[in-house]
């Protein structure tokens, strides 16, 4: 979890549906919130299409936690060593699992 943290510290992420969607290249994970609305839901499966990344879902409520930050649904997270960090850990993680297309 201490590397959502290492993420906020370097710049290497980006807050929000509407910034994530703005996103070219360079995104090596997302991570949204349980809670969040249908239709940006949507955009982040579009987001993930288009950028080909891996996708985690956290449960309502952790990702704002984990960031200290009230309130964030969606993130994406543009640093490999991070990504491949955070993705190393999901299974010892209750609150995060990977996105597995119909969830």
């Amino acid at each position: 979890a201490s590397y959502f943290g290492f993420c906020v510290r370097s710049g290497k992420i980006v807050y929000g549906v509407d910034e994530i969607e703005k996103q070219k290249k360079s995104v090596f994970l997302m991570v949204y919130d349980s809670g969040m609305g249908a239709s940006s839901t949507r955009v982040i499966l579009k987001a993930k299409e288009k950028l080909g990344c891996p996708l985690l879902i956290a449960n309502e409520g952790v990702l704002s936690e984990l960031l200290h930050r009230p309130s964030v649904k969606a993130v994406a997270i543009k640093d490999n060593h991070l990504a491949k960090a955070i993705l190393s850990v999901v299974s010892e993680e209750p609150s995060l699992k990977i996105y597995g297309g119909n969830d």
